[in-house]
């Protein structure tokens, strides 16, 4: 039971700002229709008391984490909270089924964006803040992972990104508590400047601040069934595809540019890939739409960038349906599923660094051939890559494939056809919201899916948000026996 105990109490906290959480929706339904009013009250309540026993059983635990406690508290986390977090949706004047309650509530916090609401514009206001909180909350749990717990776990990539200390100034040092400390108060200014950005270019007040936090969590929940395609201003759209993009680089280094003032910060190989990527494929699918379906130019570069920026970004706003755009451009949006943004960001997918990381192992093979003597030595950023991280990447590798593979296997005995299997299947793992094809494309949702695929996917978005061996290593017995 002891190895419990610091699971329970990071899991009894943040039930408790849970709990917390669900007192904003419940204050809007005090100013508007109050039909909802018990479901958040009573989740509240629920969230509360809860949080607090399962605290205090765990309140007792003194010392170090060990890695193994950091595994359990991490999964057991992520596995915990979207049983509470799904509460509301249960309780709703129109309640939705346990499934599909916990599918929504899962793609909500692990910012996945794919949903089985429909109706959204008609849905109470309520209801549409709660989705955006959960998304919002998902955001700061992700960074905080993914700055805090798997660096120490060779998880995630961020080993790659640990400062120095000669990074930060006297009065500062690289412990994950301070780190933790800037990261949110830049996760917080980023939100605030998002949503006033959105008001002055045109959204309602409410819309902003729902865009603004799934925006900045790279979640894509939108209050409009037509997603972003629902604002026609080409202002907006340039907004949030500056605010994707600054949410898909390291947090990180908003400390250390806050800290220093540089923005040679910001000249890191994986934002600077990460921006390459962006604008190579938003000017080829400009060039296309301009080129083959005779749009204007501008509105064909807007058109892309938006797009192409959700997808890689893993947000999943859409102001188009791209898989109308030619057999070339559905190609394009496929492959770019699996890119995804910097590590320390919200963003899913493989992440740039990993393929940055593939590249020059690849060099270093091919020179080892051609020179079997020769002693290599892998920089990354200027500064040597340890073997535990390239291992680390091929171990991830193989357990992406291999789980997508059988995912979209499962995904197929439920009569989906191969394209909305493989899309579900890569969407779910990489955490980007909607797939391919006519079901669960970019105008479609996953209502129709079947209680059976919904649970494959919602595993596969766990899986997918803690990369795999953060996981799976629950099921080994040398993590039990210690």
């Amino acid at each position: 039971m002891p190895l419990f105990r610091p699971l329970a109490v990071v899991l009894g906290i943040v039930l408790i700002i849970l709990a917390s959480l669900m007192l904003v929706p419940l204050t809007l339904t005090l100013f508007g229709d109050k039909v909802n009013q018990g479901a958040f009250l009573y989740s509240s309540l629920i969230s509360l008391v809860s949080g607090v026993l399962i605290w205090a059983f765990g309140k007792s635990h003194t010392g170090t984490l060990r890695p193994r406690e950091m595994f359990l508290i991490t999964s057991g986390c992520w596995v915990g909270i979207p049983l509470f977090a799904q509460l509301p949706f249960l309780m709703l004047e129109t309640p939705l089924s346990f499934t599909d309650a916990l599918f929504e509530t899962i793609s909500g916090l692990t910012t996945t964006g794919s949903t089985i609401m429909s109706g959204l514009d008609h849905t109470s206001r309520d209801v549409l803040l709660w989705r955006s909180l959960l998304q919002w909350l998902g955001g700061i749990g992700i960074i905080g992972m993914a700055v805090a717990i798997l660096p120490f776990l060779k998880v995630g990539g961020m080993k790659l990104f640990q400062t120095e200390s000669s990074d930060w100034s006297d009065k500062v040092t690289p412990q994950a508590h301070v780190m933790l400390k800037g990261i949110v108060l830049s996760y917080f200014v980023l939100s605030i400047g998002c949503g006033l950005a959105y008001y002055f270019g045109g959204m309602s007040a409410f819309d902003a601040i729902n865009h603004a936090m799934t925006t900045v969590s790279t979640g894509g929940f939108s209050t409009y069934d037509q997603s972003f395609g629902h604002f026609q201003s080409a202002t907006l759209h340039w907004l949030s595809v500056l605010f994707m993009f600054l949410a898909s680089i390291p947090f990180l280094h908003y400390v250390r540019f806050a800290t220093h003032a540089r923005f040679q910060v910001f000249m890191d190989s994986q934002i600077l890939s990460l921006a390459l990527v962006l604008a190579g494929s938003t000017l080829i699918l400009a060039a296309d739409l301009t080129y083959n379906h005779t749009l204007d130019f501008w509105h064909a570069l807007t058109l892309s960038a938006l797009n192409v920026t959700s997808v890689v970004s893993t947000t999943g706003f859409a102001s188009s349906d791209y898989s109308q755009w030619g057999h070339a451009a559905v190609v394009i949006f496929f492959f770019l599923t699996f890119v995804g943004g910097c590590s320390g960001s919200t963003s899913g997918g493989v992440k740039i660094f990993r393929f940055q990381l593939f590249i020059i192992m690849l060099k270093d093979q091919l020179t080892r051939s051609v020179h079997p003597t020769a002693i290599t030595a892998p920089k990354y950023n200027g500064r040597r890559v340890q073997d535990d991280v390239l291992v680390s990447t091929i171990t991830f590798l193989f357990f992406f494939i291999s789980t997508l593979i059988v995912l979209t296997f499962l995904l197929s005995l439920t009569g989906l056809d191969l394209i909305t299997s493989l899309t579900g299947a890569t969407t779910a793992l990489m955490n980007v919201g909607p797939g391919l094809g006519d079901i669960i494309g970019p105008a479609g949702n996953f209502a129709s899916l079947s209680d059976f695929a919904k649970w494959l996917l919602s595993a596969g978005m766990i899986l997918g948000r803690l990369e795999f061996l953060a996981i799976l290593i629950l099921f080994t017995r040398t993590f039990w026996r210690g």
